[in-house]
């Protein structure tokens, strides 16, 4: 629904073919921005959860599938503010400031702030913080109501209204949904580049326990990660049924605001080709060979 780190739009079209069609339940267990369930072309599951470890996130998600009219009519009484310099440092320190929110109940101006930051924000994604500076489009229409715009948009609100969000650690989620009819789709941060997100809140010790959890679990499961050494010794290709898909990234981004240009512009990215790597312990037959530009 809206631009994040890693987010998984443009693969779609290759990933949602890999996944099964028969489960009742759907996981993804780093939701991020939840891309993988808003672009499938499947029927969604009986039960689908979203999970972050990210609390804005899952606040986001919980007031749209709470009561998306609501949601949308906080979000519109925001407009007014669009590009305002002044509005989004005071919304950015009160977030990001020493200010403490319960978040067991729907939040919706909490919600509203956090995502005029975020659609403000150039990169998008978690590089969000205390110091981030906003970023005006003034080009195209506004992120901000783009984001907005989502909530009158039918296939959306049917995905809102059969989705359930939790704010867990990724073990505890999968312990608490495995089951054969569950499929979980798995993508933490990758092996190495976790700084990306936030600091020290996934390390090796982390991959490991996950993987070996995943190798227990009774329900079905797809893993992406770019390639590592320690990813053949940890799911053998002999066991594991591995996917390969060549993409092209435009990178050139900082972890933080966004590289720039001396005049202060977003810096143009660099054209890079990557491999996705998606792990999976079932079979399913599927050819692809295009090369899906990001």
């Amino acid at each position: 629904m809206f631009s994040y780190i890693g987010g998984k739009s443009v693969h779609s079209k290759w990933l949602d073919p890999l996944f099964p069609d028969d489960f009742s339940t759907y996981v993804e267990v780093f939701g991020g921005a939840f891309w993988m369930y808003w672009m499938s072309k499947k029927t969604p599951a009986t039960t689908n959860i979203y999970n972050d470890f990210n609390r804005h996130l899952v606040n986001v998600f919980t007031c749209a599938s709470t009561d998306p009219g609501h949601f949308h009519s906080v979000l519109l009484s925001y407009y007014p503010w669009i590009n305002d310099e002044d509005k989004y440092n005071e919304f950015r320190t009160e977030i990001f400031g020493d200010f403490e929110r319960a978040f067991n109940i729907p939040d919706y101006d909490l919600a509203a702030k956090y995502m005029f930051l975020q659609t403000h924000h150039f990169s998008g994604g978690t590089g969000l913080g205390p110091t981030t500076k906003i970023y005006k489009e003034l080009k195209y229409k506004p992120k901000f109501i783009t984001f907005t715009e989502k909530f009158t948009q039918r296939k959306y609100l049917e995905k809102l209204d059969v989705m359930s969000c939790e704010n867990m650690d990724c073990r505890d989620l999968i312990r608490k949904y495995d089951h054969k009819d569950t499929f979980f789709y798995i993508d933490p941060p990758y092996f190495k580049m976790e700084d990306y997100y936030t600091k020290n809140s996934f390390g090796y010790n982390d991959h490991i326990e996950l993987i070996e959890l995943m190798k227990q679990t009774k329900g079905r499961w797809a893993l992406s990660y770019y390639y590592f050494d320690e990813l053949e010794q940890l799911l053998p290709r002999d066991q594991y049924v591995w996917h390969e898909e060549k993409t092209i990234s435009v990178n050139g981004l900082s972890k933080s605001d966004g590289a720039t240009t001396k005049n202060g512009k977003p810096a143009k990215g660099v054209r890079t080709s990557r491999t996705e790597i998606v792990v999976m312990n079932y079979h399913k037959e599927n050819s692809f060979d295009n090369l899906f530009e990001i």
